[in-house]
């Protein structure tokens, strides 16, 4: 019943970031929290804390304006006290040259009594690489 309420909060608080930013993520974070998003590209990170944490979904956010995170599938196992939780993620984002970026992702979590303790994030980086290399070579287009 425990993994069951796990997974369902873990798939409500993606559709919640999706709908009211990424400052929800962040403050189910522990203090001493850490992140790593994996790969050398502009994304690659490993962060320790929650304010290094939102800076990273503020980097995120403006290299990929409209950027969109959904949980595909959710696995939850582990005591209250160390929980783990795995998630298959969908991105998409629209480039500035106007293509649309997709990628998939895979997320595994560590929960302490319901809070964030440790994320670790893996994309097809091949697939940000090029996002990111369209991002820094097209001009903003004017709205």
């Amino acid at each position: 019943m425990y993994h069951a309420l796990v997974a369902a909060r873990v798939r409500g608080l993606w559709r919640r970031i999706e709908t009211d930013g990424f400052e929800v993520a962040v403050r189910q974070a522990t203090p001493g929290m850490t992140f790593t998003f994996v790969g050398d590209t502009p994304l690659g990170a490993r962060l320790t804390g929650r304010e290094e944490f939102r800076g990273w979904f503020e980097r995120a956010v403006a290299l990929l304006p409209g950027l969109r995170i959904s949980a595909e599938d959710v696995t939850v196992a582990g005591p209250p006290w160390n929980t783990r939780v795995a998630v298959r993620l969908a991105v998409r984002a629209t480039l500035r040259d106007g293509t649309v970026y997709t990628n998939q992702g895979v997320q595994w979590i560590r929960l302490r009594w319901g809070r964030l303790v440790d994320d670790w994030v893996l994309e097809d980086t091949l697939a940000l690489a090029r996002a990111c290399a369209v991002q820094q070579a097209e001009p903003v287009r004017p709205t």
